[in-house]
C-alpha cells in the first residue's frame, strides 16, 4: 500500500492540531476533543472523495450500442516445477595471520632525585618560591599549644595543595601568603 498525498496532508493537519493545541497550553481533554474534531473532519472529507467516486458511472455502453465482446482467456500450458537449488554457503575465510609481537620497549632511565627543598626564612625579603612538602614537615615537627593557629595552617596547607606542582613547589605568587602564616615558624626553625 502506498500512501498518498492526500493521506499525508490529512495526517498532517491532524498532528497539526495536536501540536498547536500543546503549544498554546490546552487542557488534557481539550487536546483529545480537538484531535478528536479534527479526526472527524479528515473522516467526512474522506466520506465525500469515495461518494464523488462512487457516483461517477463505470464503463456503461451508450444505449444502442454493442458492446465489444470480452476477451477469452487463453490456456497457457502448466510449467514443470523445479525444484529450487541448494542454497550455497561459501567458506569461511581463513583466520589473519596473527600481529607480530611488539619488541620491548626499553626501560627509561631513571630520572635523578631533586634535591630536597628547605623551608627556611632567607634573611632578604625577594619572593621566592617555597616547597609545600617541607612546609607541611615544619609544621607537623614543631607544633604549637595554639589549636586554633595549627588548624589554621593545616587547612592552609590542604588548600595550597592545588597549587603546588609535584615537587611540591609553590609559585612565587604565595611568597606573602607563606610568610604571613607561616613566618613565626620559618624563624624557629631557621634557628
Amino acid at each position: 500500500m502506498i500512501l498518498g498525498p492526500r493521506f499525508l496532508i490529512e495526517a498532517g493537519f491532524i498532528v497539526a492540531v495536536a501540536v498547536v493545541a500543546g503549544i498554546e497550553r490546552v487542557g488534557t481533554w481539550a487536546i483529545i476533543g480537538l484531535v478528536a474534531g479534527a479526526w472527524i473532519i479528515v473522516a467526512l472529507v474522506e466520506l465525500g472523495v469515495w461518494l464523488s467516486h462512487a457516483r461517477k458511472p463505470r464503463g456503461l455502453t451508450p444505449a444502442g450500442s454493442d458492446p465489444s465482446p470480452s476477451p477469452q482467456p487463453v490456456a497457457v500450458p502448466p510449467e514443470p516445477v523445479r525444484a529450487p537449488d541448494p542454497p550455497r554457503i561459501a567458506a569461511a575465510p581463513p583466520p589473519p595471520p596473527p600481529p607480530p609481537e611488539p619488541e620491548p620497549e626499553p626501560e627509561p632511565e631513571p630520572e635523578p632525585e631533586p634535591e630536597p627543598a628547605v623551608a627556611y626564612l632567607p634573611l632578604n625579603e625577594d619572593p621566592r618560591e617555597w616547597n609545600l612538602w617541607e612546609l607541611e614537615r615544619a609544621t607537623r615537627d614543631h607544633a604549637t599549644d595554639d589549636i586554633a593557629k595549627n588548624e589554621e595552617r593545616a587547612y592552609l596547607l590542604m588548600y595550597l595543595r592545588e597549587f603546588a606542582g609535584s615537587d611540591g613547589t609553590l609559585p612565587a605568587d604565595f611568597d606573602g601568603l607563606v610568610r604571613d602564616a607561616f613566618g613565626d615558624l620559618l624563624r624557629a626553625v631557621a634557628t
